[in-house]
């Protein structure tokens, strides 16, 4: 009687559990997706949907970046630049790059910054997923970077090819790439991604696929491809990674404190730690006093930008638009701070845990 030799198990490697990662991929993915196709449908939806992912995402996971920078005492203390003073350095710099150069060099630094920060942030996660995935000795992870970038470059040389002079109906600026170029980073980045397949495919023939990491980068390939070359409009393209890159921040940040304060509740940090413990009114009330504090704190600038418009003239504008040029600077440089920091408390040793 002949035996049949059954495959080895494939690795999950799950950064919390199979639930929670498949929503954190997969849910969110789509969550995007869906997203991104009601708002294509009419300019109105854009517009709208627009407003409710900066509302309820956008400002969101900003502010979410406090609980780990500001959550206790001691993060307060060992975080105390960070906070009191390169907020101000950050403002002082934004304000100077909108006076020399207007609005249109603020947007334009915004639209390229933040795609470097959704990538590095994307390859931050699937390094995460490697981790936990154990030795991937069959991976090598300078080619694994270098292929997650392929897709994000190949995409931001195609929206400087289409020029576009607006982004968030707002000016921006875009350098000239010519359509070579275009086509080059594409037909690199399409021989990268295959060769990632057929090393996925020989890997789940051993029984040795990492399932959590596989899902990632998967996911990662088709947002930026879908929100950077298949989407022809720039605004809807963005608001699709912008979910996308939002949502999986708070959802990431959340089971980085449930990790960070899973024994219990602690002296220095009583109430993120508090909130940050299993249960869904926990849960609930720990995502519903973040939206709260967004909510209080882009209201001030918004209420208090339109009683100053009269006073201030930062970004050489009108009286009519000091207004919405306030808010365009003090929201960018919340957003600036925002990608300064995160590229700074995420590396430092042990980030992990604290």
């Amino acid at each position: 009687m002949s035996k049949v030799m059954a495959a080895p198990p494939l690795t999950a490697g799950w950064l919390e559990n199979r639930t929670f990662d498949l929503g954190l991929v997969v849910g969110i993915t789509l969550v995007a997706a869906l997203v991104a196709i009601c708002a294509g449908l009419d300019p109105a939806y854009l517009q709208m949907l627009v407003m409710a992912d900066l509302w309820l995402l956008g400002y969101h996971h900003v502010i979410a970046t406090f609980t780990k920078l500001a959550g206790t005492a001691s993060d307060r203390r060992h975080n105390f630049a960070l906070i009191w003073l390169l907020f101000p350095g950050v403002l002082i710099a934004t304000a100077l790059l909108g006076k020399l150069h207007g609005v249109i060099a603020i947007v334009t630094l915004y639209f390229f910054w933040q795609w470097f920060h959704y990538v590095r942030q994307s390859w931050g996660i699937a390094q995460r997923y490697r981790h936990r995935a154990g030795t991937m000795p069959w991976d090598n992870q300078r080619v694994a970077e270098i292929t997650l970038w392929s897709v994000p470059i190949w995409g931001i040389l195609h929206r400087c090819h289409q020029n576009s002079d607006t982004f968030l109906w707002m000016p921006v600026w875009m350098p000239a790439v010519s359509l070579w170029v275009v086509q080059l980073a594409g037909l690199a980045s399409a021989t990268l991604v295959c060769h990632w397949i057929l090393t996925r495919l020989r890997a789940w023939r051993r029984g040795e696929l990492p399932v959590g990491h596989t899902l990632y980068m998967a996911s990662h390939f088709i947002v930026f491809a879908c929100a950077y070359i298949l989407i022809d409009d720039i605004t809807l393209g963005w608001l699709m990674v912008n979910v996308w890159h939002n949502a999986q921040y708070l959802t990431f940040v959340w089971m980085h404190n449930r990790q960070r304060f899973s024994a219990g509740v602690t002296p220095d940090g009583p109430i993120i730690s508090w909130l940050s413990q299993p249960g869904l009114t926990r849960a609930s009330i720990y995502f519903g006093l973040c939206l709260l504090i967004t909510t209080a704190v882009y209201t001030a600038i918004i209420d208090g930008s339109a009683l100053i418009e009269n006073e201030l003239k930062l970004l050489g504008t009108d009286a009519g638009t000091q207004a919405i040029a306030l808010v365009i600077l003090f929201s960018m440089t919340i957003n600036f701070h925002h990608y300064i920091v995160d590229s700074i408390i995420w590396k430092r040793k042990n980030a992990a845990k604290s």
